[in-house]
């Protein structure tokens, strides 16, 4: 009589395998599902704020990922006053770039310098019947030529979320509106006044930002805080700001909350550029404002500090506060590797907008960099071009407007033979300021 065949230890291994896989699936098919529901973006946000800022998952990491950021000039919108909300306080988990294999990345920025919604300015758009502020069309005619993958600007003033009250420090909420209509996509809060008005403005004004897709840094609230690396076009950039001017209520609010200001401090500068490139930047712009807001040339002090910044690994150093566009240069250094590298520098980027009518407060701006990142990891500058700017302000039935011009451009209809003679010397100022620089005029 014949034994029954039974089991051999291969089927039993088949099976225990087969069982594990089962398992396994059911798992990862269940972990999926919840991933999803944190990975959903909107589509708006993540063109508003410069590529968006994400968290890559350490759960599932793709090494083949490439992001890519698509350059658009969005609609202006209109989003009612964030009243009563609170500072943001927290800080949101830093960004980590996954990049692919070596290969050489580009990046183009467009800088420009303050741009100050003083009280003569809100006052020329107040519409007495509704009570309401539309910049727009002060910004609208310069908002062509602000197009990069990153578009930087200074705002030295506080948004009221509240209410429509307003002044040269405190601007309405359709400022916010105002900035991103022109193409601006990240905001340099990183200004003496940031918290006159107290840390709770200050986080009141990242709030009205961030509720408009607007990327801002320079003080340690929510999303403006430093060291956060923006994914464009496959690779990681990051943005820095500083200042070395506090006024006195600043340092009052920074007695109890030290905390919320990025103060100019060597050694921390050190560490956010390590810390940035830790985290996959491959291009890091370090702003800072300092100096004297009338200052007509370019300090030893200054000097010393961009070639430290450029030591440090800074690839492009913004510089603001001066009202007038002040020299620029390209700093050469030994990298980590023992071969050169290139830091560029602008010392002042001038004034965008103002109420002043100083001949050097009219005229500021828009400076266009393209560059590029080798397969070595060496960042090269393929062009650095400017844009003029002009500050135009005419009187119609009794009323004051202000637009923003380029001086390059031909003048507007209904531009006086006076006023074209001042956007002509504001123009010439701006060339004989950087006529010895590495920058071109665009055409």
């Amino acid at each position: 009589m014949k034994k029954k065949p039974g089991l051999s230890l291969g089927t039993i291994l088949a099976l225990c395998l087969t069982a594990a896989v089962t398992v396994g699936c059911i798992f990862l098919f269940g972990k999926i599902r919840g991933n999803n529901s944190n990975v959903r973006m909107d589509a708006q946000r993540v063109l508003g704020v410069m590529g968006a800022m994400i968290q890559t998952s350490t759960d599932a990491p793709n090494p083949q990922a490439t992001i890519r950021t698509v350059t658009v000039t969005l609609a202006p919108v209109t989003v009612p006053p964030t009243a009563n909300v609170p500072a943001q306080t927290a800080t949101p988990a830093p960004v980590f770039v996954q990049d692919t294999a070596p290969q050489q990345y580009s990046f183009s920025l467009t800088a420009g310098g303050l741009l100050e919604f003083d009280s003569d300015i809100s006052d020329s758009v107040y519409n007495k019947q509704d009570k309401s502020l539309d910049y727009r069309a002060i910004v609208s005619p310069i908002s062509a030529k602000i197009y990069a993958d990153m578009n930087l600007v200074t705002l030295p003033q506080v948004i009221n979320t509240a209410d429509r009250k307003y002044g040269d420090i405190l601007v309405p909420f359709e400022a916010a509106d105002a900035i991103r209509s022109m193409g601006f996509d990240g905001i340099i809060l990183g200004t003496e006044h940031i918290l006159d008005q107290g840390a709770q403005s200050a986080g009141d004004t990242v709030t009205a930002l961030t509720a408009r897709g607007l990327l801002s840094t320079g003080i340690n609230l929510g999303s403006a805080s430093q060291c956060r690396v923006v994914p464009i076009n496959g690779t990681g950039v990051a943005v820095l700001s500083y200042t070395d001017t506090l006024t006195q209520k600043t340092k009052n609010t920074l007695k109890n909350q030290p905390s919320f200001f990025n103060e100019f401090d060597p050694e921390t500068v050190r560490q956010d550029i390590q810390n940035a490139r830790n985290l996959g930047a491959r291009f890091v712009i370090v702003c800072i404002y300092w100096g004297k807001a009338d200052a007509a040339s370019v300090t030893n002090a200054q000097k010393n500090t961009a070639r430290s910044l450029a030591e440090m690994g800074a690839d492009v150093v913004l510089g603001t506060r001066p009202n007038r566009v002040l020299p620029m240069e390209m700093i050469t250094t030994t990298g980590p590797d023992g071969k050169a590298r290139d830091t560029f520098v602008a010392y002042s980027l001038g004034t965008l907008l103002s109420e002043s009518r100083e001949a050097y407060d009219i005229a500021g701006i828009l400076l266009h960099l393209n560059l590029t990142c080798d397969e070595q990891g060496r960042v090269h500058f393929d062009s650095a071009e400017y844009t003029p700017t002009y500050i135009w302000r005419q009187t119609i039935d009794r009323k004051t407007q202000y637009r923003i011009l380029c001086s390059a451009d031909a003048a507007p209809e209904g531009m006086s033979e006076q006023q074209k003679e001042v956007m002509g010397r504001a123009l010439n100022r701006i060339q004989t300021a950087l006529k010895d620089s590495p920058v071109s005029q665009r055409r």
